[in-house]
């Protein structure tokens, strides 16, 4: 009887096992592929440069378009992820929509704290450089909303490069 028991102990016991990992799994379906929102994120930042008569230049590797206002000093410029920048920017969606913006005032950010399409930006600039970048959505937030950003999302900012840190 005992056998009998622990038997069926053994196989509710596999059975709990197997709803629990099947439970737990992912589904994998299909993998995202972000090409076709990149491409669409492209074509509409053309269509919006078109629109406003204004010029970028497109980087070939990235795809992000820019245009340097000013370039800086020349001397000073971001050399790590952990580069403390100081800023003064302001962003807007396609729609000339401003979501964020420091005034007057510089912010701090740490390079490798920030989205990659700034990244990019604060690289072609030294102390002092100002630089517009029109970013497909990859390069900022994405399939992922953010306050008063919606989700595939191409991002415009104007990034002035105050000043700068390098660690010794």
């Amino acid at each position: 009887m005992k056998r009998f028991s622990m038997r069926h102990l053994f196989l509710i016991g596999a059975a709990l096992m197997m709803v629990f990992f099947a439970a737990c799994s992912k589904d994998e379906g299909e993998a995202y592929d972000p090409t076709p929102q990149f491409n669409k994120d492209v074509d509409s930042i053309k269509a919006y440069l078109k629109a406003h008569s204004l010029t970028a230049v497109q980087d070939s590797l990235s795809g992000i378009y820019y245009n340097i206002s000013a370039k800086g000093n020349g001397v000073d410029s971001v050399k790590y992820s952990n580069t403390k920048v100081k800023t003064l920017y302001t962003g807007k969606l396609l729609s000339d929509v401003v979501f964020d913006s420091t005034g007057t005032t510089p912010r701090e950010f740490y390079v490798g704290q920030v989205i990659v399409g700034w990244q990019f930006a604060l690289t072609r600039i030294t102390k002092g450089g100002k630089i517009r970048v029109y970013l497909p959505s990859y390069y900022g937030y994405g399939r992922q909303a953010q306050n008063g950003i919606p989700a595939n999302s191409p991002l415009i900012f104007d990034i002035e490069l105050v000043d700068l840190t390098n660690p010794q």
